[in-house]
């Protein structure tokens, strides 16, 4: 397939799978059907430009006008390496979403109707047209159309199965919090066109050239404020653990795992391409901002993570963490870029991590929201709780689950490791380049990601075990049964995913080698991360490179299996004799459910250490049996405290409140009260404005 027709073939698909909402007014069954196939087409087109235009060399950009739709502006899809690796991304966990979307949706809500079916449908190739050509965007009008476009899709999916007025609640949060994020990015794009008298990026990109610092970031800071309020960064984060819960499971993985790397693109482009200075570093205080964000996402997102029963709900805390995670390596790359000596190949290894966990990250993320998409189509459960006993019942969603919950715990072999390996390795060479408070704040960084990655093994530990082992502690579990086999085979590809980018992700480093190159303007990743062969890691950390820092995941994986493999000889060696079964012995009683441990239980030790994070509230209810020294049955009940969601929401919002109930009693009805309001408005107007225009 020729390159250049992929975009036309891409907006081609994903408008056949939007107009085949139609075809629900005679079989909503038959228009998702079509509308995910055709949106299947898209993400493989998707793929394929991508692959194309990654590995066809550096500097390699496909570029295509779009048709004139004002006098005052050109639009263009421009695909360079940046544009391609996030397509990249978006479209490998499409496929697996489009493939996973018709069965769950079918088993999840047998008596939806053909009005939602046909939303459905046209919400979800919207939403994945709207990212893919976000990133593929070649002007600031195209973009904010495709952001605008994605935002607007993934609300009607969002609150597309409410039946309680919460996912309402969750989608009407969702919108504010978007919506004041893309008006920070309005702001920064039409200061930026003013300038340029063009809408784009090439010209925006001269004109940003000419730039005064203190205007330079203050652009930088209100592009970062839009794009970390679509990215989940703390404290922007309220909207996120809310609505991507609410979403079906397919459209949460692509919300967690694609839609808030499509914010990180935007932080990339802007911060290393449109608005970097013409020479010399990025000013510091945009890589330290980024950096400090980074560490306190990553450290907060998996504290809250660990506290949650809801396994969605504790799936999307783990998005803010791993968005940190990220987040760290992107703002070392800006710290670190162009300077002396070692420091521009730190620069690329931490970008080559941050972007390696992007991938990462959306295949394992993706593959556990759709794991949770299978248990709950299944038990229609959501409360870890109330499941239990699902391994024997669901043994090849129980294995895939495991699989992504080793993943994003960052255990070896897999991906999860490679890329936060790799981000250590970056961050130990900047704290020995960097001395006094700057590589102590580093170091800090350091500390706080390996305790992010022991605090995501031990939620997940208790993700899995209380989901998957124990006994059934509900009907719904106890008669739970497999998931259908394409609902499998979504699961299976990005498990294979996560096997392949953590074995051999040496090959995977030419696919880093022309958005490092090109935003770094200096070698390609692989020219600086691989050493001795693809299957070897290696940094610039040391001086001799492979001597101190290599790694061979392939070598860790073959240890792993021979491991394994001679445990389970040396167990069925020992076995003298047939083996017998007896029960547990249970001081008399018989087993049941209540015996097996619970997910409050589990977090209970990490709930009182970080009390003070936390502000623990709880509520024990004691059922006496007619006497109040029998007590014949305890509920116990307890939350903790979002400290950003109280601290300063809940403030703005009575403070928006008594500002409106102000004006309310000053709305007396008269004619001239109004006349004052307007010439008051009128004055501070001018008093803003007018003065500098003068």
């Amino acid at each position: 397939m020729d390159v250049g027709l992929g975009p036309g073939l891409m907006a081609a698909c994903y408008g056949a799978g939007a107009l085949s909402s139609l075809l629900a007014r005679w079989s909503g069954r038959l228009a998702l059907r079509v509308g995910h196939m055709a949106a299947l087409a898209g993400s493989v087109a998707g793929l394929g430009v991508s692959l194309g235009v990654l590995l066809g060399g550096p500097g390699r950009t496909l570029s295509q006008p779009l048709p004139i739709l004002f006098p005052f502006a050109r639009l263009s899809l421009s695909v360079d390496g940046l544009s391609a690796y996030f397509l990249l991304v978006i479209s490998l966990v499409a496929v697996a979403a489009t493939i996973y979307g018709p069965a769950y949706l079918q088993a999840h809500s047998p008596d939806a109707g053909p009005a939602r079916q046909a939303a459905q449908v046209l919400a979800l190739n919207v939403f994945l047209a709207g990212m893919a050509f976000a990133c593929c965007a070649g002007d600031a009008l195209t973009f904010l159309f495709c952001w605008e476009g994605m935002t607007l899709a993934s609300y009607v999916l969002v609150v597309s199965d409410d039946r309680d007025g919460e996912n309402a609640r969750a989608g009407l949060l969702y919108m504010v919090m978007a919506h004041g994020g893309t008006a920070l990015l309005l702001v920064a794009f039409l200061a930026l066109t003013e300038r340029a008298g063009a809408f784009d990026f090439a010209a925006l990109r001269a004109a940003a050239a000419g730039l005064d610092p203190t205007t330079r970031t203050t652009l930088f800071f209100l592009a970062l404020g839009g794009f970390a309020t679509k990215a989940g960064v703390v404290p922007l984060h309220v909207w996120l653990p809310r609505a991507h819960p609410a979403a079906p499971s397919h459209v949460s993985a692509l919300m967690s795992g694609v839609m808030l790397k499509v914010a990180i693109y935007g932080i990339l482009r802007f911060a290393f391409d449109l608005l970097a200075p013409p020479a010399g570093p990025l000013p510091s205080s945009w890589g330290w901002t980024v950096l400090v964000l980074g560490t306190i996402s990553a450290v907060l997102g998996v504290l809250y993570a660990l506290q949650q029963h809801d396994l969605k709900r504790l799936l999307a805390f783990h998005s803010v963490e791993n968005i940190g995670i990220i987040l760290i390596g992107v703002g070392l790359a800006m710290i670190l870029w162009r300077s002396d000596g070692a420091g521009a190949a730190l620069a690329t290894v931490a970008l080559t991590a941050a972007l390696l966990h992007t991938i990462n990250h959306a295949a394992f993320k993706g593959l556990l929201f759709l794991g949770a998409g299978s248990v709950l189509c299944r038990t229609h459960i959501r409360n870890m709780e109330e499941l239990g006993g699902l391994a024997r019942r669901m043994p090849w969603t129980a294995g895939l689950f495991l699989l992504g919950a080793v993943a994003i715990s960052a255990l070896p072999p897999l991906n999860g490791f490679v890329s936060e390996w790799l981000t250590f390795q970056a961050l130990l060479g900047g704290a020995s380049r960097l001395h006094g408070p700057a590589g102590l704040v580093i170091v800090f960084s350091a500390a706080m990601l390996a305790l992010t990655g022991g605090l995501a093994a031990a939620c997940f530990v208790k993700a899995f075990g209380v989901t998957f082992l124990g006994r059934p502690r509900t009907s719904q579990a106890e008669h739970a049964t497999e998931a259908p086999s394409s609902m499998i085979a979504g699961m299976g590809w990005l498990a294979a995913m996560c096997v392949i980018l953590g074995v051999v992700p040496g090959y995977v480093m030419r696919l880093l080698d022309a958005p490092t190159s090109e935003l770094l303007q200096g070698p390609g990743a692989s020219a600086v991360v691989t050493a001795r062969g693809p299957l070897v890691l290696s940094t610039a950390l040391t001086p001799g490179w492979t001597q101190a820092t290599a790694i061979s995941m392939t070598m860790v994986a073959a240890l792993l299996v021979a491991l394994t493999a001679m445990a389970w000889v040396l167990r069925r060696g020992w076995r003298q004799g047939p083996s017998r079964t007896a029960p547990t012995w249970t001081c008399g009683m018989s087993p049941t459910a209540r015996f097996d441990y619970t997910a409050t239980a589990f977090a209970k030790p990490l709930r009182l250490v970080f009390a003070a994070l936390y502000h623990p509230r709880r509520e024990v209810t004691r059922e006496t049996a007619g006497t109040p020294y029998v007590v014949g049955r305890i509920h116990y009940a307890g939350e903790i405290v979002d400290l950003a969601e109280t601290q300063i929401y809940h403030r703005v919002e009575r403070d928006i409140s008594a500002l409106s109930q102000a004006i309310r009693a000053r709305s007396t009805g008269r004619i001239h009260g109004y006349i004052g309001f307007v010439l008051a408005a009128l004055v501070v107007a001018l008093l803003l404005f007018g003065v500098e225009r003068r």
